[in-house]
């Protein structure tokens, strides 16, 4: 399943200025936003209202002549069949749907520029899909519940994995750096090092009702019972999925498989939020001292389950342990077991919730 895709086309100098012009042009008569942005890319918002599609126009120049120029294209699938849609993904029997309405959103643009007499020369294909490579994907699953707010609670009790930092953002009331209230926001960044490292993966669990409301949205009323899992792919990590799969690096429907979505989810998801249940803590205390283990593995997974609940969290944890190898290796042993590591509180009222992928 498919949330947001960012592509790009590269062009030559003379298609990217005839491009510009006409792109500038069209958004005057059309009254909508066109402007520069501080890294130097221009964003124009002709198709954004109707269709989600956000233009964005990239030139770099670099040392010996080499340049870059290239349409960008941010766009999320499913407002292009209906603009106002934030919650449905896309998925293989959309596509037909998604290519038409494409094509249709582009067509006013396709006529703006071939009109023009020195733009003749150029073959205009900005309207087909499967003329864009890709720089980032997004992955992602919907799970409905009543149980929403409990769920979250508990998520963001979650792991971090290695590589990965927490997102956190500077919180007035408190005067310092927390992660974001409704969600569970991972990152991972390139290994070079340096400052400039770029950012290969983003992992998000989110309260989607909650999403909608901060970004004064529309909202679908199933809205208020979804818990969204999605992975960003950032280009690096999004041409290796091309490599492992042995895909095109053009061909838009290729990332609406299934297969490929699903191995990311299920990968990322078995990492930070684990495939155990959720029980309190007497319960999956109860539930491990019944199973056949030796008495010191009980004694050590018991151990970890009151670290976790003390501190109230996994990643929270971690952070006390003195051999966080060996503390991994009993959170992943839990996960074994169908045991979530992080336990509901007694206060919720709540003995036992099933893990998501079972709903």
């Amino acid at each position: 399943m498919q949330h947001t895709v960012h592509m790009f086309y590269k062009l030559n100098y003379h298609f990217y200025t005839a491009l510009f012009e006409v792109l500038q042009q069209l958004s005057a008569s059309n009254r909508t936003k066109f402007y520069k942005e501080v890294d130097g890319t221009y964003h124009c918002h002709l198709l954004l209202k109707e269709t989600g599609i956000k233009l964005i126009l990239r030139s770099k120049e670099y040392e010996e002549g080499i340049s870059y120029k290239a349409l960008e294209i941010i766009m999320n699938p499913m407002r292009l069949l209906d603009e106002n849609d934030y919650l449905q993904l896309a998925s293989m029997e959309n596509s037909k749907a998604i290519y038409a309405a494409f094509k249709r959103a582009f067509e006013p643009i396709k006529k703006k520029f071939e009109s023009k007499k020195r733009n003749r020369k150029f073959i205009f294909k900005l309207h087909l899909l499967d003329t864009y490579s890709f720089k980032r994907v997004d992955f992602a699953v919907n799970f409905y519940t009543e149980h929403i707010k409990l769920y979250m609670k508990l998520i963001r009790r979650s792991n971090v994995p290695s590589g990965f930092q927490q997102f956190v953002m500077y919180k007035e009331s408190s005067k310092r750096c927390e992660p974001p209230e409704h969600s569970f926001y991972l990152f991972r960044k390139s290994k070079s090092g340096s400052k400039s490292s770029r950012v290969t993966l983003n992992i998000q669990c989110y309260d989607k009702g909650e999403q909608l409301k901060e970004h004064n949205l529309d909202r679908d009323e199933r809205a208020e019972y979804t818990i969204r899992f999605e992975v960003q792919c950032h280009y690096s990590k999004v041409y290796r999925i091309i490599k492992r799969n042995g895909l095109n690096r053009q061909g838009f429907s290729q990332f609406l498989r299934e297969d490929i979505s699903e191995h990311e989810l299920q990968k990322y998801f078995k990492k930070t939020i684990g495939y155990g249940d959720y029980y309190t803590l007497s319960k999956a205390k109860e539930f491990i001292g019944s199973k056949r283990l030796g008495l010191e593995m009980k004694q050590s997974l018991i151990e970890t389950l009151e670290l976790v609940s003390a501190k109230r969290g996994i990643w929270k944890a971690k952070e006390v342990v003195a051999d966080k190898k060996e503390f991994d290796k009993r959170i992943k042993k839990l996960h074994e077991l169908e045991v979530n590591p992080v336990t509901i509180p007694v206060t919720e009222g709540i003995d036992y919730l099933p893990c998501l992928f079972d709903l």
